[in-house]
């Protein structure tokens, strides 16, 4: 499952502070954000549904995070 969210991640001292909580609260995803795209865009990919919980911590961090996409793929 690939996750596309649109988020307010203004630089890269904000993106440290918001990689150790991802990584901390959600060690089984793989996730990167793209600070060059106007929407500071957040891709995740995991083999569960995370995004209530992505959007859950990026509020109480005082960051927006709204979903945008989610793609299905077939297990392998």
């Amino acid at each position: 499952m690939i996750s596309i969210f649109k988020t307010n991640i203004g630089d890269e001292d904000e993106l440290l502070s918001i990689a150790n909580t991802l990584n901390n609260k959600l060690p089984e995803i793989n996730w990167n954000v793209d600070l060059a795209d106007c929407d500071r865009i957040l891709r995740v990919e995991s083999t569960s549904n995370f995004n209530d919980h992505i959007v859950s911590l990026f509020k109480k961090l005082g960051y927006m995070c709204v979903n945008l996409e989610v793609f299905y793929s077939a297990p392998k």
